[in-house]
């Protein structure tokens, strides 16, 4: 059996009708507008960039403490470029000692700041009047 579809019957269609009949309008058109200065701006800015920053600044000295704790426990030191093995193992203790120290800093760095890089923090730290 064919379908017998009249092309003429299909210009009587109302749309504006058929597209009410099963539809549901939901309307969540509230808008906030926060007006402030361009300087306010740049502060908050400077902010939220260094706590972004502290989220990953921790990863070069750990990675330096790693490469030095491993070269100092696994290297036989030994004189090169004129310099002797105990200036080196000292070289490198030093290292060890300021890639500890900075990620010391570091990881200070990132609990202070931890959980502030919720975006509705910064949001607030806009509307904030100081």
């Amino acid at each position: 059996m064919a379908n017998n579809i009249n092309p003429d019957n299909m210009n009587n269609i109302d749309l504006n009708d058929e597209f009410s009949k099963n539809m549901t309008v939901h309307k969540n058109v509230e808008q906030e507008i926060i007006i402030t200065t361009s300087d306010k701006i740049e502060l908050v800015l400077i902010k939220t960039k260094e706590i972004l920053t502290s989220q990953r600044d921790w990863w070069t000295p750990f990675g330096l403490l790693l490469a030095f704790v491993t070269t100092f426990c696994t290297a036989d030191f030994k004189e090169f470029a004129g310099i002797t093995k105990d200036t080196w193992e000292a070289l490198f203790i030093l290292l060890t000692i300021g890639a500890f120290i900075w990620l010391l800093k570091s990881l200070i760095k990132l609990w202070k700041y931890w959980g502030k890089d919720d975006l509705k923090m910064i949001i607030n730290q806009i509307k904030v009047k100081e």
